[in-house]
């Protein structure tokens, strides 16, 4: 079943095992206003206890992911402007630490805050016809969003350091030269091979793609003596209880395929 939320500033929509999280101010080519920054926060929160959900996508409606703030907005609203809490700023919290596994599709131009939500997913994919910026300190400002924890974590701290304090535009394939994506596509096939992606992940049984996602995060403020507890707990689980014999089977049939391929 498709689920539908209504936003001001994105497109939220639920089918089956994925969610989608879409831009959607193209007229300003997903530019982010503040309204985007409360709404993204608040979507985020409602899909990570969605317990239905195993995949959440990010992209930009149109020719764009989202090239970071709207500054002709800001100008012309001035006080007007209804500025987030520090609690709207965990978007970037939530795609790190949710349970599901997130994935940013870059679709076009990103930056700034728009390269910082990119960052704080688990995956990220372009579009060859995109582009990346951090940004922030062309317009005077030193970062949000975690950007400095996220890109340091995803790709050490001297590329991190030299993205943020020498912001220059990449092409797509300079991106995929410093891991700041894992894949490129054609633009003319990109939703195309998306939508492959996405569908992949999601065939995957829920609560092992879960769990290893858990596998992860827990890899991050562990010790590997305890990291190694707490994954052979999570391992052993998938064999006992009612989803066990599931588990067993699956082997049996993985082996079974091996076995058979084997012998052609």
């Amino acid at each position: 079943m498709n689920r539908v939320s209504d936003w001001q500033t994105i497109d939220v929509s639920v089918d089956g095992l994925v969610a989608w999280l879409r831009f959607n101010r193209p007229d300003r080519h997903n530019a982010v206003s503040s309204e985007m920054v409360i709404e993204v926060c608040a979507a985020l929160r409602d899909l990570s206890t969605d317990p239905e959900v195993t995949v959440v996508v990010l992209t930009g409606r149109g020719a764009t992911f989202c090239p970071g703030a709207d500054l002709q907005h800001a100008a012309l609203h001035g006080g007007d402007v209804r500025l987030p809490g520090p609690e709207d700023y965990r978007s970037a919290q939530l795609l790190h630490e949710m349970p599901q596994v997130t994935l940013a599709a870059i679709n076009g131009g990103c930056a700034g805050a728009g390269f910082a939500w990119a960052s704080a997913c688990d995956l990220r994919v372009a579009s060859d016809s995109a582009c990346f910026s951090t940004s922030f300190l062309e317009v005077g400002l030193a970062g949000e969003l975690g950007l400095a924890w996220t890109l340091q974590h995803h790709l050490g701290g001297a590329v991190a350091r030299d993205l943020c304090l020498l912001p220059r535009k990449l092409d797509a394939h300079e991106a995929l030269a410093t891991r700041f994506v894992s894949r490129v596509f054609p633009a003319a096939s990109f939703d195309r091979e998306v939508q492959a992606l996405v569908a992949e992940l999601a065939a995957r049984q829920p609560e092992a793609l879960r769990q290893m996602k858990a596998n992860f995060l827990e890899a991050e403020r562990l010790p590997l003596q305890e990291f190694i507890k707490a994954e052979a707990q999570r391992h052993l689980a998938a064999f006992s209880g009612g989803s066990g014999a599931q588990a067993r089977a699956r082997l049996a049939e993985q082996g079974k395929r091996i076995r058979d391929s084997g012998s052609q």
